[in-house]
């Protein structure tokens, strides 16, 4: 003969469903926009100077890649003077040292202002990189990293 069997468990289910279904908070919370996509800037040092392209964007997240085309190492640094009356927007990134031929990534998040690029014994004149305004939110891009 088959044992009976117990619906106690069976009617619990149910409740504790609800039970968890009733935890949380009724904070609302806002939608914050996505910031900018980021953009990728080329910058080449040549011997006689330096250039970056494009040399004008908007505010937001960038990846600058530089490419050393001289014939000896360089150590490249990237920065900014503060915009008027802000000084905790100040950028001085500087490099690891790039052998002839080869790459250096570095990656900024900038704002309104002149940026430059120079070496580190400023023997190549400095290339200057112009940000006015802020880019599009990436809120509707889909498929992005």
């Amino acid at each position: 003969m088959p044992k009976p069997m117990r619906k106690t468990p069976f009617l619990l289910i149910p409740l504790a469903a609800l039970l968890v279904a009733g935890c949380g908070t009724k904070e609302r919370t806002a939608n914050e926009l996505r910031p900018p996509v980021p953009i990728q800037l080329n910058a080449s040092l040549m011997p006689k100077k330096i250039s970056i392209s494009p040399n004008q964007i908007g505010g937001g997240p960038v990846t600058l890649i530089v490419s050393n085309l001289t014939g000896i190492d360089q150590r490249i640094t990237f920065g900014s003077n503060s915009p008027s009356g802000t000084s905790d927007l100040r950028l001085d990134s500087q490099s690891a040292t790039i052998a002839p031929n080869d790459t250096a990534l570095m990656k900024a998040d900038l704002t309104d202002g002149t940026y430059t690029l120079s070496v580190q014994d400023d023997s190549i004149p400095a290339s200057l990189l112009n940000v006015s305004g802020q880019r599009p939110s990436g809120q509707n891009d889909l498929m992005l990293p």
